[in-house]
C-alpha cells in the first residue's frame, strides 16, 4: 500500500475513533473497561514512534539536513514541525538507537538497542520512557562500560519501564549508573573532568535555572570568589552618607546568588571580557523609544530575557550594558567602503536586530555568530547595516553552496531557498526575527 494511502487510512480511522468517543462511545464502559481502553489507546500512541524511526532514518540516509542547509536533522524537525529543540533531539536519538539500520554494503542491521526497540514496537514503553533508558545507557557507555553490561542494562531497564512511570524509572536508571560506574578502572580526576557540566535554562517567569557540576579546581576557585561577597551584611548605607546597623535577612542561597551577580558586574566593568560576535562580551538590551522615554514596559536581551525599564537604567549606569534604542523608522549606521570589518556599534545593532543567526530554523545566539556581507565585499558590497546580517559559522560557510540567497527586505534578513527545496522560492524569515518584529509592532 502506498504510504500516502496508508496515512490517509490512518487519519480516517482516527476521525472515526474521535467521532465515536465524542458521540458517547465511552459512556457504557465501566471503570475497569475505561482504564483498559486508555491503556490500549496508549499502546497505539506509543507505536506511532515507529513511523518516526523509519522516516528519520530515511532522512539521515538522504542527508535531508544538508539539502536544506541545516547543520543537523533535529533543526529540520524544529523548523518543519514547530517542535522544541529538546523534543526534536529526543526523536532523532530514538530513531538512531531503535530504528533499523543498514551496513555500508546496504545489508539490513538490527536496531542498536533491539530489546528496547521491540518493547516500543509492541507499545509497552512510551517515548518519554525510551528517552530515559537511552540517556542512561548513553551515560554509562561514555564511561567505558563493556557491551555485555550494556546489554544486561538494556534488558533490565526495559523490563522496569513496563512496570514504572517516568519518575520511578529515572530513579532506577540513576541507580543503574551508580552500580556500573567504573570508578576503579579510570583515574578519579579523569572521571570528574568527564562529568563537568553547566546548564542555564530560562524559565517562563523570566528567571533562570542553573545546574552545575564543577571540577574540584573550578569549584574551589568559584567558592574563593563568592565567599567574601556572600557574607551577611551587618550595615547598609543610610542618609547623609551615614551607616545604619541592620540584620541581613537574605538566605544563604540568596546571598550566593547576589555574590555571583556582583562578580558578573565586576567582569563587565573591567572591560577584558571574552569576545561576542566580533566585539567584547556585552549585554545588549533592545527597548522601544517610547517605553524608554516613559520609563515603562520592558527591554529584551538578545536571548529574550525581559528586563524592567527601571532596572535597565540602573544597570546601564553601573556596567557595560548598552540599551539599543529602536525608533519606528530605525537608525542607519553606514561606513560604506571605508572598511571591511563591521564596527562595534554596527555589530551591537546587528545583535539587537537579528538576535542571533538569521538563517531560517537556526537558533544559535549572537555569541556564536559572524558578521556576513549580504552583497559580498569583493563584489563591491558596503559595510553598512543594510548589507549585513549575523550568521553562525555553519550557515556562513555553507548557505551559498546549497543554493540559498539572502536579501534585506524592509530591514529584515530574508532568505530565498533553492528550487529543489521550494519550487516557488517563497522567501523565509527566521522565526525569532519574525517574533521580535511582531513584538516591536505591538509596542509601536
Amino acid at each position: 500500500m502506498p504510504v500516502n494511502v496508508a496515512l490517509a487510512a490512518l487519519s480516517g480511522a482516527l476521525d472515526g475513533l474521535v467521532a465515536a468517543v465524542h458521540d458517547g462511545g465511552l459512556d457504557h464502559l465501566g471503570t475497569a473497561d475505561l482504564v483498559l481502553f486508555l491503556q490500549r489507546f496508549e499502546q497505539v500512541r506509543n507505536r506511532m514512534s515507529l513511523v518516526d524511526h523509519r522516516a528519520l532514518g530515511d532522512a539521515e540516509r538522504r542527508d535531508l539536513a544538508g539539502s536544506l542547509c541545516q547543520g543537523r536533522l533535529s533543526r529540520v524537525l524544529q523548523q518543519a514541525l514547530q517542535i522544541s529543540a529538546g523534543e526534536a533531539g529526543r526523536r532523532v536519538r530514538a530513531a538512531e538507537q531503535l530504528g533499523f539500520r543498514t551496513s555500508m554494503l546496504g545489508e539490513p542491521l538490527p536496531p542498536a538497542r533491539p530489546v528496547l526497540a521491540e518493547a516500543q514496537r509492541e507499545g509497552r514503553v512510551t517515548p518519554e520512557q525510551v528517552s530515559i533508558v537511552l540517556s542512561c545507557l548513553g551515560r554509562v557507555d561514555r564511561q567505558g562500560t563493556g557491551p555485555e553490561a550494556l546489554a544486561r542494562g538494556e534488558v533490565t531497564l526495559t523490563q522496569l519501564a513496563s512496570s514504572f512511570g517516568p519518575k520511578d524509572l529515572q530513579r532506577c536508571a540513576d541507580r543503574f549508573v551508580e552500580c556500573l560506574d567504573p570508578d576503579g578502572n579510570r583515574p578519579q580526576d579523569e572521571l570528574v573532568a568527564d562529568r563537568r557540566d553547566v546548564r542555564l535554562s530560562p524559565c517562563r517567569d523570566g528567571s533562570w535555572r542553573a545546574e552545575l557540576r564543577l571540577t574540584g579546581v573550578l569549584g574551589s576557585k568559584l567558592l574563593a570568589l563568592l565567599t567574601p561577597l556572600a557574607r551577611p551584611r551587618a550595615t547598609v548605607p543610610g542618609p547623609d552618607e551615614s551607616v545604619v546597623e541592620t540584620v541581613d535577612e537574605r538566605t544563604h542561597g540568596q546571598r550566593t546568588h547576589d555574590a555571583l551577580e556582583e562578580l558578573c558586574d565586576r567582569l563587565l566593568r573591567a572591560g577584558n571580557e571574552p569576545g561576542t560576535g566580533g566585539v567584547p562580551a556585552t549585554v545588549v538590551v533592545t527597548i522601544g523609544y517610547e517605553d524608554l522615554l516613559a520609563r515603562t514596559g520592558h527591554g529584551r536581551t538578545s536571548d529574550g530575557t525581559r528586563i524592567p525599564v527601571a532596572e535597565l537604567l540602573e544597570l546601564a549606569a553601573e556596567a557595560e550594558i548598552i540599551p539599543v534604542v529602536l525608533n519606528r523608522s530605525g537608525a542607519v549606521l553606514s561606513l560604506g567602503r571605508s572598511r571591511r570589518i563591521a564596527s562595534r556599534a554596527q555589530t551591537l545593532a546587528l545583535v539587537a536586530r537579528d538576535g542571533g543567526c538569521s538563517f531560517p530554523g537556526c537558533s544559535h545566539p549572537p555569541e556564536w555568530c559572524e558578521r556576513h556581507h549580504i552583497r559580498a565585499w569583493a563584489d563591491g558590497g558596503p559595510t553598512d547595516l543594510d548589507n549585513l546580517t549575523l550568521l553562525c559559522r555553519y550557515h556562513h560557510h555553507n548557505f551559498a553552496s546549497r543554493g540559498w540567497v539572502c536579501r534585506l527586505d524592509g530591514g529584515t534578513p530574508t532568505w530565498v531557498p533553492p528550487r529543489f527545496v521550494d519550487p516557488q522560492q517563497r522567501p523565509l524569515v527566521n522565526n525569532r526575527i519574525r517574533a521580535a518584529r511582531h513584538q516591536f509592532e505591538l509596542m509601536a
